[in-house]
């Protein structure tokens, strides 16, 4: 069976709560109160008949008489403070009220005489001399193995760029190369149960698969492994320079970065030698520059005059 709710009548003072105020605006007829013809006639139906009667009850239990609402609440609040009175207050406020009235202690809340959290006082955490040596002990051990990483390796951590140009300095900027859509005549690499070749765009084979690895065509020739070892050919499959590297890098600006062992250098297109293998890193040319890094030093070695600009 559902409720049923009643909306006819305020509800009861059910305790002994006294409303605060004068007792003659207290006993001030609903007549007399400036509230509007139509509000008044309600609270008459609800049994309201003096100022007493709405001072006794809180705001929020007006709302169960009939046709009250918040607009009608507030009519009634402001015709109350009119004679010097209120609504009765929630509990919550007049227990708020009282305390804030009642004097505290220092570091008590306001409520249950319970030290604010906010206000208590923390202990001093103690250390003592030994623990403060020991830390400071790991703390100089570690600082201890920061200096000597640097010392094995003044470059740690450094980019290229930031070796060779300063790490304040920014990085020179680099346009970088858009890449050229595919013309008719690209070749294409390909790999075939584990070997590598090279066809064109519409998929004809102009390269057998016969290459442990392949690069790209850069320059008209192209880096290839077998055995091993590295070589260039060019774009009829012919070897033009030898399988004789360690490692390598594609053609760019005309010379390649090859090693040999431990140590790298550069080659033109015939297989000449442009720079010696004299270098511990050897980066491709890009914009007429490349980085090399030898005996520790770092160096821009330039592509026109081939001279080295050391850090």
């Amino acid at each position: 069976m559902g409720r049923n709710f009643r909306k006819n009548r305020p509800a009861k003072v059910r305790d002994d709560y006294i409303p605060a105020g004068d007792e003659k605006a207290l006993a001030t007829p609903l007549e007399e109160l400036a509230l509007s013809e139509n509000t008044a006639a309600v609270l008459a139906k609800g049994g309201i008949v003096c100022a007493r009667d709405l001072a006794a009850r809180r705001m929020r239990e007006m709302y169960r008489i009939q046709n009250i609402g918040k607009k009608q609440c507030f009519e009634i609040k402001k015709a109350l403070a009119a004679i010097g009175l209120d609504f009765r207050p929630d509990d919550a406020d007049a227990e708020q009220r009282r305390d804030n009235a009642a004097p505290r202690r220092d570091g008590e809340k306001q409520r249950g005489g319970r030290p604010d959290r906010n206000e208590q006082r923390k202990e001093p955490v103690r250390e003592s001399a030994a623990d403060g040596r020991r830390k400071d002990s790991g703390k100089n051990d570690k600082d201890r193995g920061k200096n000597k990483k640097k010392e094995r390796d003044p470059y740690a951590g450094m980019s290229l760029y930031e070796i060779v140009f300063g790490k304040r300095e920014p990085a020179p900027a680099v346009e970088k190369p858009q890449r050229e859509p595919l013309a008719a005549d690209s070749i294409v690499k390909f790999n075939r149960k584990g070997k590598w070749g090279y066809k064109d765009r519409k998929g004809n084979v102009l390269i057998q698969p016969v290459y442990d690895d392949a690069f790209e065509f850069s320059d008209g020739l192209a880096c290839v492994e077998s055995d091993g070892k590295l070589g260039y050919i060019d774009k009829e499959g012919n070897l033009v320079i030898d399988f004789r590297y360690d490692t390598a890098t594609s053609f760019s600006e005309g010379l390649a970065s090859v090693t040999e062992g431990e140590k790298s250098g550069y080659i033109d297109k015939e297989g000449n030698p442009a720079m010696e293998e004299r270098f511990d890193v050897a980066t491709p040319f890009e914009h007429g520059r490349a980085i090399v890094r030898e005996d520790g030093r770092w160096g821009v070695l330039d592509r026109e005059t081939l001279k080295i600009t050391w850090r």
